[in-house]
């Protein structure tokens, strides 16, 4: 029983630091898991970002550009058409007054292919040229002239270009025939404006000019970025990342004027690493062996610690056992000498002391093997019926030698007429072990109360001294085995600690219960047992 108590113990101080690290280091792994997850994603976004702003900074270069541009311009049919011949980004170039009357290409003249075909192209806007206002850029600001500087533009060709008042301008994006095309509008201070229709071609050409390149077998290139159309087709690629149906980790729309173009990251999902997946594993696994380990070396010491203790106990009641014997004839031949001295009309009174002292001592240690011996084995208990009190008077009849020396006094009041149906050697120890304490404890008091009662269900014994009693603190643990308390009570007195605890396990075996009750003076106990009359 023990040794499974043990085995249970040890086995909970095992598993239970072992959950509690368990489930911290799974949160941690979560958090961390979590933290580099986002970190991942911020990289990502960052990536598609960077690619972005190369897009938006090619379109307000090209705004810029042409915002200085077309202010220089000469908007008869010839100039406009030698504008568009000499500018390769240039596709074609409309005006339309205030009016919404076309100023170019001209009803009044012939017109090209490429005239005709901007016309079919752009028939909505020339229809309702307000349809360009819908994404109206704002108005040049100071810092996208100071940005000039860059293209090598000096501050006094930007003051000559742009105009002190801000004007209307933006992009406008439709798709034709399946492709995206951009056209860059601006109103100037007649009111009219002039379209630039850029060329779908060289804008792809510019954009993927600006964008890395793809290295074919470059290494550390895992991952594939891609600028999506529109329709979702691939206008450019970049990255070595390869696998058939991949998913986008990331997707966005560019910004404006490429809004319905998007950007798609591709790439292998955040994975921990290996060592970083297994090393919980590992440290769990090694904190488990090492506890594991102290709780085996533990067990190992505690069992050889009970084996010797069982050793012990097995030797104390051996011995007590053999003790027994020798003990009881001691006893009896001390007695027989007594009457023969009594018979044969010796009256020494030295004689008859001395075989006092030794009848008294004899059964002192005959009590004190007997507590021994029950204490070290589990108690049988057999029931049968017998008259109480007269068990009661056979108990108190081997410490009269003892209490008549000590100058104790008995008083008696036993009320418990009847036979009960218990165990009378288990009722006599318990009696034994209690006036045992009053022998030991209590000879201040010189008064002893044992008075027995029997009620309808119960038998009722009390045992009462008049010592210095047992403080309130130390109540109950008096009936813990080998607890003496430490003060004036037990200083000089020798005794094991286990007679309070036998008795109160008789107690309970007979199916009743030894208390410590309250009292004015000194200490007194109260067995209850439950009671069979006949």
């Amino acid at each position: 029983m023990l040794e499974r108590k043990l085995i249970t113990i040890l086995s909970l101080i095992v598993l239970l630091p072992l959950l509690f690290l368990s489930w911290q280091s799974w949160t941690i792994s979560r958090d961390t898991h979590q933290v580099n997850q986002a970190r991942f994603d911020n990289l990502i976004s960052a990536q598609l970002d960077k690619t972005d702003a190369v897009v938006q900074a090619y379109f307000d270069e090209m705004q810029l550009k042409l915002s200085l541009m077309i202010p220089r311009w000469q908007f008869d049919t010839q100039s406009l058409r030698q504008t568009i011949a000499s500018e390769g980004a240039i596709r074609q170039i409309f005006v339309i007054d205030k009016d919404k009357k076309r100023l170019f290409p001209a009803d009044n003249s012939p017109l090209k292919q490429g005239e005709i075909a901007l016309l079919k192209r752009l028939q909505p806007i020339f229809y309702d040229p307000n349809i360009l206002f819908a994404n109206p850029s704002e108005p040049l600001k100071e810092e996208q002239v100071q940005g000039m500087k860059k293209q090598r533009l000096t501050k006094k060709r930007v003051a000559k270009g742009i105009p002190k008042d801000a004007l209307r301008h933006g992009w406008y994006l439709w798709h034709w025939q399946g492709g995206a095309n951009l056209i860059y509008w601006q109103q100037n201070h007649q009111q009219q404006i002039i379209g630039v229709e850029l060329a779908p071609i060289r804008v792809k050409s510019d954009l993927i000019s600006r964008l890395p390149n793809t290295e074919t077998g470059k290494k550390g290139s895992d991952f594939r970025l891609r600028v999506l159309d529109t329709a979702g087709h691939i206008v450019y690629q970049w990255g070595q990342y390869h696998r058939v149906n991949a998913v986008a980790l990331q997707q966005r729309s560019l910004r404006y004027p490429l809004s319905s173009w998007s950007l798609a990251y591709y790439a292998n999902a955040y994975k921990p690493a290996l060592l970083s997946r297994y090393s919980l594993l590992l440290t769990l696994l090694g904190f488990a062996v090492l506890i594991s380990v102290l709780a085996w070396f533990l067990y190992r010491e505690q069992s050889r610690e009970m084996r010797l203790a069982t050793q012990r106990v097995d030797f104390v009641s051996q011995v007590s056992h053999e003790l027994k014997t020798p003990l009881t004839n001691i006893r009896l031949y001390a007695e027989m000498l007594e009457d023969q001295l009594a018979y044969e009309g010796e009256k020494n009174p030295q004689q008859q002391r001395y075989l006092q002292v030794i009848t008294t001592e004899s059964q002192r240690l005959s009590r004190l093997i007997a507590n021994v011996l029950n204490f070290s084995r589990t108690p049988q208990i057999h029931k049968r019926l017998f008259d109480v009190d007269e068990v009661i008077q056979q108990s108190l009849t081997h410490f009269k030698p003892s209490f008549a020396t000590l100058s104790i006094v008995w008083q008696f009041d036993l009320q418990a007429k009847g036979s009960l149906l218990s165990d009378p050697d288990a009722l006599e120890q318990i009696i034994t072990n209690l006036l045992s304490n009053v022998e030991k404890y209590a000879v201040e008091g010189k008064q002893v109360d044992i008075s027995s009662v029997m009620t309808e269900h119960y038998f009722t014994l009390q045992v009462r001294d008049y010592g210095r009693g047992i403080s309130r603190n130390e109540r109950k643990r008096v009936f813990q085995p080998f607890y003496r308390s430490n003060n004036q009570l037990t200083e000089g007195v020798s005794g094991t600690g286990i007679g309070l605890a036998i008795a109160k396990t008789q107690a309970e075996l007979l199916g009743g219960s030894l208390e410590l009750i309250t009292v004015n003076q000194g200490a007194c106990f109260q067995l209850t047992l439950p009671l069979t009359s006949i």
